[in-house]
């Protein structure tokens, strides 16, 4: 028999892909090839392994002369008439409840909503002529954490029936202890009753529950190789080594640390490293010197959290010998297990014989400090910083400091704000330092992070790096955005005089039939006006007023069409740069007295699309209520179908986008018509849920469900805007249509979020997205559970958002919600870790399951989602481009 691992099937710090989805109690999965279990522990009513042996016989005999030969055939033909009893009632009831009936009654109970559709579940959760449908009930019992049909869910496990009882422990993981606690004594006698088809399901029941006299029997079937397969009833892995760990003693499993079996050795190295405690130093390295490298890995990782002389000296030393591949195991290790002050200990075992190897070594654990943002890592960095290591390494040690948001990164950022990148690397050891001078482009970037989410702290962070930055940005031909960012977000009276400047050149502008390329003067000015808007400067507003409105009254027709002839294009890209920079600044501003200039210029159907587009955007920024209230009028009353006309109306559908307001948005329900232009329809969605659906609109959405033609556009408004109960029951009417009638709603679902900002967090809007992805995974269509919402919105929140004015950058959101995840709002804890495990925030949860507080146990189980995730075969479309 293979032998089992902690990291084989589901992944555990190793990465790999999980196992296929077994659905329910199936156990083994088909073609598992798993052996059947040993006679003492298997079928107790004699049958085989596989949930279907229950019904068999055993292979006792009859005592000779204890029974009278006639009692025995009396006995006989009462059983046997029971049997025929028994199996006309269930071919009866099989007959009633074929395949087709028993989806339409999960289709009939998922259209209901929740306050209904519970009771009909329990309902079947007590029924026993329909094991799919009883399985189904335990399933959305569990979901809902439903008191009433816990109870319905433990009797389940003391039925005939291997795979009823299978799914019933599945189910028990949902609630969990000390809630499932009264489960404990009937999984205890289920699991002397167990077969190979729900003994792993009840043995993990039982250590999910922390049920310590279990521990012999469950560590039983974790050594046949059983419990790294067990599975929650959505198909997700389930084993946690941490789980199994803590139901025995330490001292117990110490003892098994030479153990014949590697996944013994590799259970007792996470035991004794998951404590970081001193007093296995010489258990643990024994074990990093073990001749199994997964055995090892994990014994690294103790020895990393005690990280005292006597840990170290055989951590590195294992380190050092470690072949290439083994080196990136241990690394990972540290990784996933101690984090980033593993890895910064671990840049001490870097060798320093060829200085290839080491630039190799060294940037190996600098990416994977990048990828793994764990704010624990900073005494270690400033420590590090402090030894003056070359000047790459002590740049990459302040970019991760500020990553996280730790303001003790300044002062390298601004030392490194002053260096030119021609002078501090040379052509033999660092050529492609050389390049470019992206170091300052990134550090500029991170302090205007730094005071962002730091205001408090903005005249020191200024005091040191005004300076430099301002040096740096009129050292050059153009001022770099980044560096503007930085000094209008610091508050800088120093550039102002410059800003103002490069807002509004004093060259002229280009002439009709002037040659490429655009003077760099207007190029600037683009980024200038908004610097110069968010300043709010007093002298700033005419300026903006200025250059939006450029033409005067000499008309040219700038529209993409229009700079394809009549020797317009340079004119023309630089009457779109101002038009795009002043939009952007009175975004910035946020006063509504730029509305009617916006609109003036939204309207005119000879300005440029792109500029317009974006002034439409500025226009949810400066928009008071009322004001949405006639952009709402103006999309109802632009009905024309002429591509200007249309233009002109998804325009002002993407200022409701990002202004919602509910009572105005929800007026847009009548655009999902099938006559209406597709991008219109779609805009409305989006503009519709984006902010959250007025209530008004929820029945209207329900019934436009009903039409395949609009069907996709309604429920994106509710998958993004509706409450989880509606997102569920939106969803399940899916299964009235065929395989392919959900790939439209994937696409547009896709394409809803590339833009959002602060407010979108601070008002439940990003929560709420998560909450409805999440639920999406509890429906099923088709008999397949719709997780394609969760790796879709995942994908967008783990990527790179900061998409313009008011746009929040990665660095701002990871901060604020590993700072909200701390704080006394439980409402905003349990929403920040639950963003934070979408968008694969492994540092800050392993930082927030290692720190004392309400919120240790979300972060552990979002961290454990994140390192084992549930396996998706489905196709996707490509992310969006920006």
């Amino acid at each position: 028999m293979t032998e089992p691992s902690l990291h084989h099937p589901p992944p555990s710090r190793a990465g790999n892909p999980p196992p296929p989805v077994a659905q329910f109690a199936k156990w083994p999965p088909d073609d598992d090839g798993l052996p059947p279990g040993p006679a003492d522990i298997g079928n107790p009513y004699g049958g085989g392994g596989g949930g279907g042996g229950y019904m068999g016989g055993g292979d006792g005999e009859f005592k000779k002369g204890a029974t009278k030969p006639i009692l025995i055939v009396v006995g006989m033909l009462i059983v046997a008439a029971g049997i025929v009893v028994a199996i006309f009632a269930v071919k009866g009831e099989s007959e009633k409840m074929d395949a087709k009936k028993i989806a339409s009654t999960k289709q009939e109970l998922a259209l209901m909503p929740k306050d209904q559709q519970i009771p009909k579940w329990r309902e079947w959760a007590a029924r026993e002529d329909v094991p799919e449908l009883r399985q189904e009930a335990f399933a959305q019992l569990a979901w809902a954490k439903d008191p009433a049909g816990l109870d319905e869910i433990i009797k389940g496990l003391s039925s005939a029936d291997h795979r009823i009882r299978g799914t019933a422990s599945q189910a028990l993981l949902e609630y969990g202890s000390p809630t499932a606690d009264k489960a404990k004594a009937p999984l205890l006698k289920a699991l002397a009753e167990s077969d190979n088809s729900d003994e792993p399901q009840i043995a993990w029941a039982l250590a999910t529950l922390k049920e310590s006299s279990a521990f012999d029997r469950v560590f039983a079937v974790y050594s046949k190789g059983y419990l790294a397969k067990v599975q929650k009833i959505d198909g997700s892995p389930a084993f946690d080594p941490e789980i199994l760990v803590n139901l025995s003693s330490l001292d117990k499993l110490a003892t098994l640390k030479g153990d014949p079996s590697t996944s013994v050795r590799q259970l007792v190295a996470t035991a004794l490293s998951s404590t970081g405690d001193a007093k296995w130093t010489n258990q643990l390295i024994d074990l990093v010197k073990d001749k199994d490298v997964e055995v090892a890995r994990e014994a690294a990782i103790g020895l990393g959290k005690i990280a005292n002389e006597a840990a170290m000296g055989p951590l590195l030393e294992a380190l050092s010998k470690a072949d290439k591949d083994s080196r990136q195991k241990f690394l990972e290790a540290l990784r996933d297990g101690v984090g980033a002050k593993g890895l910064v200990l671990a840049i001490r075992s870097v060798t320093h014989e060829k200085a290839e190897r080491e630039k190799h070594q060294t940037k190996v654990i600098f990416d994977m400090l990048k990828d793994l943002h764990d704010p624990r890592g900073g005494d270690l960095l400033v420590q590090y910083i402090a030894t003056n290591p070359k000047p790459h390494w002590k740049t990459e040690a302040a970019f991760r400091l500020a990553e996280s948001g730790d303001v003790r990164a300044v002062p390298t950022l601004a030392w490194r704000m002053k260096l030119d990148p021609l002078k501090i690397y040379n052509q033999i050891d660092d050529p492609e330092l050389r390049q470019d001078d992206n170091e300052r482009v990134v550090s500029a970037r991170m302090l205007a992070d730094l005071a962002i989410l730091n205001p408090d702290k903005k005249a020191d962070i200024l005091k040191e790096a005004e300076e430099p930055v301002i040096s740096w940005i009129t050292d050059k031909p153009q001022p770099h955005a980044n560096g503007l960012r930085f000094l209008v977000a610091a508050e800088s009276k120093a550039v102002m005089p410059k800003l103002i400047n490069w807002a509004d050149p004093h060259s002229a502008l280009p002439n009709p039939g002037a040659q490429p390329p655009v003077p760099l003067d207007w190029e600037t000015s683009q980024s200038a006006l908004r610097y110069l808007g968010w300043t709010k400067d007093p002298r700033g507003w005419s300026i903006l007023e200025k250059q939006l409105t450029r033409q005067g009254q000499k008309k040219y027709d700038v529209t993409m069409e229009g700079l394809q002839q009549g020797g317009l294009a340079v004119l023309g890209m630089t009457l779109r740069a101002l038009g795009y920079g002043a939009a952007d600044g009175f975004a910035q501003w946020g006063d509504s007295k730029a509305f009617p200039l916006l609109v003036k210029y939204i309207e005119d159907k000879e300005g440029n699309e792109q500029s317009r587009l974006e002034a439409c955007f500025a226009l949810s920024w400066v928009a008071t209520d009322d004001q949405m209230k006639e952009v709402a009028k103006k999309v109802h009353d632009l009905t024309a179908t002429d591509p200007k006309s249309t233009l002109i109306r998804s325009c002002y559908l993407e200022t409701m986008i990002h202004r919602p307001v509910p009572e105005v948005t929800g007026q847009l329900v009548d655009l999902l018509k099938a006559d209406v232009e597709l991008d219109v329809r779609h805009q409305a969605s989006r503009a519709m849920g984006i902010g959250g659906l007025a209530p008004s609109a929820v029945p209207l959405l329900m019934e436009k469900l009903k039409d395949p033609a609009v069907r996709s556009d309604a429920a994106l408004a509710i998958l993004i805007g509706a409450d989880t109960d509606t997102v569920k029951r939106a969803m399940a009417v899916y299964n009235d249509g065929g395989p392919d009638t959900m790939e439209e709603l994937k696409t547009i679902y896709n394409g809803s979020f590339g833009y959002w900002s602060d407010k979108n967090y601070e008002k439940g809007d990003v929560a709420r997205w998560v909450q409805n992805a999440e639920a999406c995974g509890r429906v099923k269509v088709h008999d397949g559970l719709q997780d394609w919402p969760k790796v879709l919105l995942s994908r967008a929140l783990s990527g790179d958002f900061d998409n313009g004015p008011r746009s929040m950058t990665r660095v701002q959101l990871r901060t604020r919600l590993y700072r909200d995840a701390k704080g006394g709002d439980e409402k905003k804890r349990v929403e920040a870790i639950a963003i934070l495990k979408f968008m694969k925030e492994k540092g800050v949860l392993m930082a927030l399951r290692t720190e004392e507080g309400p919120w240790k146990e979300l972060a552990r189980q979002a961290f454990f989602e994140v390192m084992n995730p549930k396996a998706f075969v489905d196709s996707l479309p490509e992310a969006p481009k920006k």
